[in-house]
């Protein structure tokens, strides 16, 4: 019986705790905030990212720019996709695209991957600002 108990103490100072935290969120294991993700490839139409992943082989991927948790736009013409390798700190790529100020979901095709490694993959503004970054490695077939 002291066992139950201590249990139910347990469990209701856990909950005043809990509730007393104002930071406190039940939503375990969700993601927030902006992001950059991977995909073989997206149909806009269907909003399908297949082969969403964070390790690939050598080729071309898209990549998805995701600001909408963030309430964000992009808020510039045009966007630089960056591919900097993460053991050297050196630029691989940049790649170059124009987008819609307002948009705050877009995707990059044909961002192309040459060699094996570990990136960083970040959206720039023009000023060299970044939108939102990840890592990628690639590997070789």
């Amino acid at each position: 019986m002291k066992t139950y108990q201590a249990f139910v103490i347990a469990l209701i100072s856990f909950a005043a705790l809990a509730a007393s935290c104002t930071d406190f969120s039940f939503n375990f294991g969700t993601e927030k905030g902006s992001k950059l993700y991977f995909c073989e490839s997206y149909n806009p139409d269907s909003d399908e990212c297949l082969g969403k992943a964070k390790k690939y082989t050598q080729g071309a991927l898209t990549v998805m720019v995701d600001l909408r948790k963030d309430k964000k736009t992009l808020g510039v013409n045009s966007v630089n996709i960056n591919i900097t390798n993460l053991k050297t700190g050196e630029v691989e790529d940049t790649f170059a695209f124009d987008t819609n100020p307002s948009s705050e979901y877009v995707y990059f095709n044909n961002v192309k991957f040459l060699r094996s490694g570990k990136f960083r993959v970040s959206a720039l503004k023009p000023d060299g600002t970044v939108i939102v970054s990840n890592e990628i490695e690639i590997i070789d077939e």
